[in-house]
Order: structure tokens, then C-alpha cells, then sequence
């Protein structure tokens, strides 16, 4: 019982002794999203260029609304 008492004194020294060695973080750029201080609206959702009916590529095909063409598979 003394080990084990010993064991978990050591370890929770040994803890505290390796997490106070660690290195601080870097502080955040003023325009980094996590910063509290960076400007607002960063988060404000997809640039307008993104934004379904904003742009019309007439390359692209249509999406299908119908139901899926029916298919087989090899060897049926």
C-alpha cells in the first residue's frame, strides 16, 4: 500500500514539474479569427462569389430533380 501511495505522489509531481516546463502559447494576430479582438464579421458565412444565385456559370450542367435513372449491374 505504501508503494502504491508513493507511486501516485511521484507521478503527481512528476506531472506537475512537466506541465509547468511547457511553453506558453504564442499570442494571436490581431486578424486571426480565434483572437476575441479581431474585427467582426469575419464569421459572417461564404464570401458573396459562393452564395447560391449570385454567380451563374452556364457551363456547368443543371442539377437532376427527377427521379434516378434506372441501372444494371454487371453480370446480372
Amino acid at each position: 500500500m505504501r508503494r502504491l501511495v508513493a507511486l501516485v505522489v511521484v507521478t503527481g509531481w512528476v506531472t506537475t514539474w512537466v506541465a509547468g516546463c511547457a511553453p506558453s502559447t504564442p499570442a494571436l494576430g490581431a486578424h486571426h479569427p480565434a483572437n476575441p479582438a479581431a474585427p467582426t464579421g469575419r464569421l459572417a458565412g461564404a464570401p458573396v462569389t459562393l452564395r447560391p444565385g449570385v454567380v451563374d456559370y452556364p457551363d456547368v450542367p443543371a442539377l437532376r430533380t427527377g427521379p434516378a435513372p434506372m441501372h444494371h449491374h454487371h453480370g446480372s
